[in-house]
């Protein structure tokens, strides 16, 4: 690296080793929402519906009943954590085999299943520059900057503290598009049956791997003629789903139970509403502090880091090879073109999934730094100083935001359960709660995640249905205490029995009074 760009090299160094920091710091901190309370259920080797079973209308169960299912059990087994993967399909079942293993070592704890997904996002960003180095390889210095924006890019840090797969797909992500891009440039069996293996990986970090597939193929279609690539490509592709087959084999046997879980993909959402999600997610990439939905930032983030990439891509149009520039312009626009169109078509809400979007996402920090690069090496001060201003201000708003998040006990990907540490602090307040959960599909998760934040003692009454019970077992059952209702839904709220009342609390700091509504009996009851 040239002398003159030593600065920009302890600069990424720099924002790197504190992007780490804060991939590791407080991973116990934030709140450990519905669905990584099912990443702890399924690691222990049990399963939703017998856990349900188990807990259902007990009105007695407390906090601590609850929290027993998300440890291991005395004699932990693989092969009841798989039985209990397979009955989830749509979660590809790498990462969750890996938090088996760091249980049985270092015990089950909401720290440890999130350091793996730390680990994982740090691992991601040497990808990263090396995928740089094998898209730009004339310019080390586009590597350092693209690395540094992937290492303070707020997505990315949300996503590293997050008891999930998804920075083990990055992972996967990363290499299979630098393992194509070496592939096609040495051509040889090596290059891609290890193509094929980095297709293997990141298969087994998400079902969605599909888009990146759509991404190489768009890219192959417009790039090359000859037809050897194409043979080591579909090769190396039937590598990747031949190492998949194990859980595709899952898939098939557990299609009904695929369909019933991801059937929220088909709930219509208003178009301007996914519109504003669309852009969120890419303003994501650069800056992020969970501001809410009808914030002007909302509009005007997204508007202005989407201008910043299509500057960008300019830039690589006039200035990179054309198959450079199609690499990126296709992982960029074909998993997003893919995503809204089938919600187009069908009226539904895949694309309000930021993490669906990481094909796509992960190429803006490539698209960017050469245009950085290329501002920081014109001998004009001036336009010099546009390329450092542009790199600083990204780095500081990477950082700023991830320290915010950082800080924070919740963040908005955390959707079902954002508002428990604080309903929690509330409930903890009064004496002798109880807390009654109406039939949902969200019930146990949600009933799981406030327990990690109530008194060991508090009850937990969850019902077998969406209603209430009849007033005389309501009456019989029920524990001593005051009664909440937790997030009621109008079913459970029309079946209080007369006499009865409700007050939702008016006093609720940081959650909305409809998500605790007391439930009061006659005076005398």
């Amino acid at each position: 690296m040239a002398q003159g760009w030593v600065w920009v090299k302890w600069g990424a160094i720099a924002a790197i080793a504190v992007s780490l920091v804060l991939r590791f710091a407080n991973l116990d901190r934030k709140v450990y929402w519905h669905d990584e309370a099912y990443t702890s259920l399924r690691v222990a080797g049990y399963r939703g519906p017998a856990v349900q079973r188990a807990v259902i209308d007990r009105p007695t169960l407390t906090a601590a009943d609850l929290l027993y299912y998300q440890q291991l059990p005395p004699a932990p087994s693989l092969a009841d954590c798989w039985r209990s993967l397979t009955s989830n399909p749509e979660h590809p079942p790498l990462y969750y085999l890996l938090a088996h293993g760091w249980g049985r070592l270092f015990g089950a704890s909401v720290g440890g299943y999130r350091a793996i997904a730390a680990m994982f996002g740090a691992i991601a960003l040497p990808v990263m520059f090396w995928l740089a180095r094998q898209l730009f390889p004339l310019t080390p210095p586009i590597a350092w900057v693209a690395m540094a924006l992937l290492a303070v890019s707020p997505v990315q840090l949300l996503y590293s503290q997050e008891a999930r797969e998804y920075t083990l797909w990055t992972v996967g992500l990363l290499l299979a598009h630098g393992t194509l891009v070496r592939a096609l440039r040495l051509g040889t069996r090596p290059a891609w049956l290890t193509y094929g293996l980095a297709l293997g990986l990141a298969w087994y970090g998400s079902l969605m791997t599909a888009l990146l597939g759509l991404s190489h193929l768009a890219w192959m279609l417009l790039s090359q003629r000859q037809r050897r690539p194409w043979v080591g490509f579909i090769l190396a592709h039937g590598l990747g789903l031949g190492l998949f087959i194990p859980w595709i084999w899952v898939i098939v046997e557990q299609w009904g139970r695929l369909q019933e879980v991801t059937a929220w993909t088909n709930q219509s959402q208003p178009l301007g509403f996914l519109a504003q999600l669309w852009g969120l997610h890419y303003s994501a990439t650069v800056v992020d502090f969970n501001a809410p939905l009808n914030h002007p930032f909302t509009v005007i983030g997204p508007a202005l880091v989407l201008g910043l990439v299509a500057i960008a891509l300019g830039h690589l149009w006039r200035h990179y090879p054309r198959s450079t520039v199609l690499f990126l312009g296709c992982g960029l626009l074909v998993p997003p073109l893919v995503l809204i169109g089938s919600d187009l078509i069908r009226s539904g809400q895949l694309s309000r999934n930021t993490r669906y979007f990481f094909p796509s996402m992960l190429l803006v920090p490539l698209a960017i730094a050469p245009l950085i690069t290329h501002l920081l090496a014109l001998p004009r001060p001036a336009v010099k100083a546009l390329g450092a201003s542009i790199l600083a201000l990204l780095l500081t708003l990477g950082l700023a935001s991830g320290g915010a998040n950082n800080r924070a006990l919740t963040w908005w990907n955390k959707a079902v359960g954002s508002s428990n540490p604080y309903i929690a602090a509330y409930l903890n307040q009064v004496p002798d709660p109880v807390v009654i959960l109406g039939k949902s599909h969200t019930a146990l998760g949600q009933a799981i995640s406030l327990s990690y934040y109530l008194r060991p003692d508090t009850p937990l009454w969850l019902l077998p249905e969406k209603t209430l019970p009849p007033l005389a077992t309501l009456e019989a059952r029920r524990p001593p205490g005051t009664l909440f209702l937790f997030q009621p839904n109008p079913p459970l709220l029309e079946t209080v029995p007369p006499g009865w009342q409700t007050a939702p609390t008016t006093d609720a700091v940081k959650f909305a009074p409809t998500d605790l509504v007391r439930l009061i009996p006659p005076q005398g009851s």
